[in-house]
């Protein structure tokens, strides 16, 4: 059965939209989504002028689980690098 490519750059733009909502700088973050597998790579940072008392590395394990709930993903693997200043 051949991979649906289409739908693999659909979930990546909703995950990619599920961080900037966290309030997270993605700049320098690469999201591959191939069959359901999403893996992450590069930096994430806090957004310039956020305030929030949470820290990065909650807000990505909160957004991490909400993406895992999402439609046709199976697993999410998180690479990157996490950049609190």
């Amino acid at each position: 059965m051949p991979r649906d490519i289409a739908h693999d750059k659909q979930v990546a733009m909703q995950v990619r939209r599920e961080f900037n909502r966290a309030g997270l700088d993605i700049s320098r973050l690469e999201v591959v989504c191939v069959a359901g597998n999403i893996s992450l790579y590069g930096w994430i940072g806090r957004a310039k002028g956020d305030v929030s008392s949470d820290s990065v590395e909650a807000r990505v394990q909160r957004v991490i689980d909400r993406i895992k709930r999402m439609l046709g993903v199976r697993d999410v693997v998180n690479y990157a690098r996490i950049r609190e200043g």
